[in-house]
């Protein structure tokens, strides 16, 4: 066996090295990763509150009041897909207070958890916030 025939492998030392790399690597790309996914959630938690909303309003315009529950919008026809009114990160029901002609303008009527919840179980951007909408029609993420 010649000198040339006998390196051409790889050695177990440097298959062991690129692998040791590459999980490096990618060890360092999963924050990145997983605030992109929570972003995500947050965008698709906006989007189904804007059907929620329109759905809210077409509901009080034919109805002359809010729906008690959120439910409600589906069996009138005004929501016709149910997953809309699931939050997209923990996948239970909106919270949703119903609201009267006294309520202001700015409070929250539907969230993806209850505005007392603490700090530490908001389920968007690392559990510090939740999306909103509040009653004239405003979305917002609160605690980000």
């Amino acid at each position: 066996m010649t000198k040339a025939s006998a390196n051409k492998g790889f050695t177990l030392i440097e298959l062991l090295v690129v692998i040791a790399i590459i999980a490096i690597l990618s060890a360092c790309l999963m924050p990145a990763l997983s605030s992109a996914t929570d972003r995500a959630r947050v965008t698709q938690c906006r989007s189904n509150l804007t059907h929620i909303a329109i759905g809210l309003r077409m509901y009080f315009n034919d109805q002359g009041a809010y729906p008690d529950e959120l439910q409600r919008l589906t069996e009138a026809g005004f929501i016709t897909d149910d997953s809309i009114l699931l939050c997209t990160k923990t996948g239970v029901p909106y919270y949703y207070s119903q609201p009267t002609p006294d309520t202001p303008i700015d409070e929250l009527i539907i969230a993806c958890v209850a505005p007392d919840t603490p700090q530490g179980q908001r389920p968007h951007s690392y559990r510090n916030s939740f999306v909103g909408l509040q009653k004239g029609g405003k979305l917002l993420e609160v605690g980000r």
